[in-house]
C-alpha cells in the first residue's frame, strides 16, 4: 500500500530565524513538508497565487498586516483552509480572537515546540487545537473566560478592549473584527465610562495588569 503523501505547509513569520526553527522540526516528521516560507503578507499573497499546499502556518504580528484581517481574507479566498496561527501572546482573549477569525489551532510561541505537532496532527484529523488545556473544546467556555477578568463589559466591547490594548487604532480594531469606526468608537466609549478610564494607556495597563495580554 502506498503511503500518503506528506502535508504541505506553507510557514509565515517576519523573523528568519523563527522560520528556520519551526522548519528544523516540521521537516523531521515524514509526514509532514514545508513547501513554502513568506516574512510579509505581501509574499504570503503571492504564495496563495504560486504555490500548492494544504495548511498554512501564520505570525499574527506581521510588518504590514494583522493576522485577524488576513485570516478572514484568506479563508474568503480559499474557504476550509486549515490554519495554524503562531503567537508570541497567550491567554483565552487571543485564542478566542484567532478562533473567531476562523483559525483551526492557536499556538503560543512560549509554548513547548512538541506544541505545534500536536496542533498540526490535530488539524490533520479536522479537530481544533487550542493549547494542551483546551483541546477541541467547544468555544462556550471559552467565551465564559474570555469575560471573566472583565464581566461588566460585553462580548464584543472585550475584544474592543484587547485590541486597543494590543495597540491598535480604532480604524483598525473595526476592520479587524468587521464593524464600522463609529461603532467601534461607541465601544470604546462605553469601556472607558464602563470602567473609568480616559486614555487607551490607562486601558492598555489595565489589561496587563488583569493578564488579559502581556507586557512587551
Amino acid at each position: 500500500m502506498e503511503s500518503m503523501p506528506p502535508l504541505r505547509i506553507v510557514l509565515v513569520d517576519d523573523h528568519p530565524i523563527v522560520r528556520t526553527g519551526f522548519r528544523q522540526l516540521l521537516d523531521m516528521e515524514s509526514d509532514l513538508e514545508v513547501a513554502a516560507e513568506a516574512g510579509t503578507a505581501k509574499e504570503l499573497a503571492a504564495l496563495m497565487l504560486t504555490t500548492s499546499f494544504d495548511l498554512l502556518i501564520l505570525d499574527l504580528s506581521l510588518p504590514d498586516g494583522d493576522g485577524l484581517v488576513m485570516i478572514r481574507h484568506l479563508l474568503a479566498q480559499r474557504p476550509g483552509l486549515p490554519i495554524v496561527v503562531l503567537s508570541m501572546h497567550s491567554g483565552p482573549l487571543y485564542m478566542h480572537e484567532a478562533r473567531s477569525a476562523g483559525a483551526r489551532a492557536f499556538v503560543s510561541k512560549s509554548s513547548h515546540p512538541e506544541e505545534i505537532l500536536l496542533a498540526i496532527q490535530a488539524v490533520r484529523r479536522g479537530e481544533s487545537y487550542f493549547g494542551s488545556d483546551d483541546n477541541s473544546r467547544d468555544s462556550a467556555p471559552q467565551s465564559d473566560s474570555l469575560l471573566a477578568e472583565v464581566p461588566q463589559l460585553t462580548q464584543r466591547e472585550a475584544q474592543v478592549l484587547l485590541l486597543l490594548a494590543r495597540g491598535h487604532s480604532v480604524a483598525r480594531v473595526a476592520s479587524t473584527i468587521g464593524i464600522n469606526p463609529k461603532t467601534a468608537y461607541a465601544h470604546r466609549a462605553s469601556i472607558y465610562n464602563k470602567l473609568g478610564f480616559s486614555s487607551d494607556l490607562a486601558l492598555r495597563k489595565f489589561a496587563i495588569q488583569r493578564g488579559l495580554i502581556e507586557p512587551d
